[in-house]
C-alpha cells in the first residue's frame, strides 16, 4: 500500500513540474501536450489512491490483501 501512495505522491510531483515547465517556457514546449500529460499523472494519482483506500478498507474489514 506504501508504493501506492508513493507513486501517487510521484505522480503529482511530476504533473506540479510538467505545469511549471508550461508556465517557465511556453515558447520551449507544446503547452496543450504537457497539460494532457499533466492531467494524466494527477488522474493515475487519484487512483492510486483509491486503490490504496480501497485495500486499507478491506484490510480493516479483516479482509485478505496482498502485500505492497
Amino acid at each position: 500500500m506504501h508504493r501506492l501512495l508513493d507513486e501517487a505522491v510521484g505522480r503529482e510531483i511530476h504533473a506540479t513540474a510538467l505545469t511549471d515547465l508550461t508556465v517557465r517556457r511556453p515558447g520551449d514546449v507544446h503547452v496543450p501536450t504537457l497539460r494532457v500529460l499533466a492531467r494524466s499523472q494527477r488522474i493515475r494519482a487519484m487512483e492510486l489512491r483509491g486503490t490504496a483506500a480501497a485495500l486499507l478498507h478491506l484490510q480493516g474489514l479483516g479482509g485478505q490483501s496482498t502485500p505492497s
